[in-house]
């Protein structure tokens, strides 16, 4: 294969990228109900027929398609023929640091910034306007105004701001992500002064959907993506799950607001709250272990989306194509970043067509990380019971504790039928430590003289 075309398709295959609605690699993945509902349409249907703000909780693991089911959910619910709301989409991580405790003053400060922003550029003005006379320069004012030491943190910050408020302004957008004292600061005065905090936001929101109104929206809906991947460090990850489960358990009615709005959430907390939507793998297997062809085939119609069938050729072989994307699509658990991951893998490889033990070799490489983490979780007993009885049931603090752990590194796979239950990663569910009631997928799959 040309240098120039393997490149090409190396990078089709990125797996670490959320694909827009209008991105020709996209799968309708859930045509077939392999995730158990149609996911764009079951989010959007409560804030399409709800006459009151809804506020939505969605998570899943990272990589299952979350942001790009929100992508999705944003151009159906901004359609002047549906809807017709002004869409404000937050990335988390391009405005918080989430490798640190998160608070509401954290979320509600970015939701006010972010959707004033988007109402300035829908009425065709410049979204850096909203440091000036808006509702974050009347934040910022708010904020002097309650902590006079505050306007101190932010002095020369921003060397080419005009010196002043101005500076301030631009201070505390470019710093609440970088500057730790400054997001402590404005923590400390929002937790002393909550109740007026969340009022005035919700002030400022109900005038900007007004605004909203006049361009002849029919209102704003806010998605805040990302934050399912607050997960701090190997140390802090607890920490971060905490300060998540505050705001979004027991802070929960501060995040309710006069417009709608959707939050993703870190997986862990869905399983001690309710009413949190869970994008769930593609079923290639039923809870009993038996094969779901279904799901194969949207997992071969993904990667021939990502490698055109001139290439898989070449890369797999005419003969055997079938059985090496079936032998992915099991190992993978229906994991759509895994699958796209091993594709990427396997354009690594020096010579092809990819054979048998080739592929076997690089599924098993593959499999070593999830592992090492089912080692060093301390946690074998439970999550053998976990492989038995495909329920996440936990009855002391430290399952608790290791269900989250490894909930968010995705070596507990969760999948939706009629009823929810739970799976190992292919790649561990066969270890001899677990007495696992299936083969290892590769054992399964890999048809001799494939």
């Amino acid at each position: 294969m040309e240098f120039e075309r393997l490149q090409d398709l190396y990078n089709r295959c990125n797996p670490d990228e959320a694909l827009s609605p209008g991105d020709d690699r996209n799968v309708d993945i859930d045509h077939r109900g392999v995730r158990g509902a149609h996911w764009t349409n079951k989010l959007a249907r409560q804030i399409e027929l709800s006459r009151t703000p809804v506020c939505q909780l969605f998570t899943g693991l990272r990589g299952t398609g979350k942001s790009t089911e929100i992508q999705r959910l944003a151009a159906r619910l901004s359609d002047p023929k549906r809807r017709n709301l002004l869409t404000v989409l937050i990335d988390a991580d391009d405005v918080l640091d989430l490798t640190v405790e998160i608070d509401i003053s954290d979320v509600l400060a970015l939701v006010l910034q972010q959707t004033e922003r988007a109402v300035l550029v829908a009425e065709g003005g410049d979204a850096a306007d909203a440091l000036t006379d808006g509702p974050l320069g009347r934040l910022w004012a708010w904020l002097s105004r309650t902590d006079v030491e505050i306007g101190k943190i932010t002095a020369g910050i921003d060397a080419g701001a005009k010196a002043g408020i101005a500076g301030a302004r631009a201070g505390i957008e470019l710093n609440l992500k970088t500057n730790p004292t400054l997001r402590r600061r404005v923590r400390d005065i929002v937790g002393t002064h909550l109740s007026t905090f969340v009022r005035f936001v919700h002030d400022e929101l109900q005038e900007l959907d007004w605004r909203a109104r006049k361009l002849g929206r029919t209102g704003i809906v806010i998605l805040f993506d990302s934050l399912e991947k607050l997960r701090g460090t190997s140390l802090t990850w607890k920490p971060v799950l905490e300060s998540a489960e505050r705001i979004f358990s027991t802070g929960a009615p501060y995040l309710q607001l006069p417009v709608h709005v959707l939050y993703t959430i870190p997986p862990a907390l869905a399983r001690r709250m309710v009413d949190v939507s869970f994008l769930p793998m593609i079923k290639v297997r039923d809870a009993e272990g038996r094969l779901h062809p279904e799901g194969v085939e949207v997992i071969t119609e993904l990667v021939k989306k990502r490698i055109d069938e001139v290439a898989l050729d070449e890369i797999f072989g005419r003969a055997a194509l079938r059985d090496r994307i079936r032998a992915i699509a099991l190992w993978s658990g229906g994991y759509p970043r895994e699958i796209v991951r091993l594709l990427q893998t396997v354009l690594e490889l020096d010579r092809f067509p990819v054979d048998r033990e080739t592929l076997e070799r690089e599924l098993r490489r593959a499999g070593n990380g999830y592992r090492s983490i089912v080692y060093d979780s301390g946690a074998i007993p439970w999550l053998a019971k976990v492989n038995r009885t495909k329920q996440l049931i936990t009855n002391n603090e430290q399952e608790r504790e290791a269900a989250d752990h490894l909930l968010q590194n995705n070596v507990i796979l969760r999948y939706l039928n009629d009823d929810e239950w739970v799976d190992l990663h292919p790649s561990v569910a066969g270890m001899q430590e677990l007495a696992g009631p299936f083969p290892d997928a590769t054992d399964a799959t890999l048809e001799k003289g494939a």
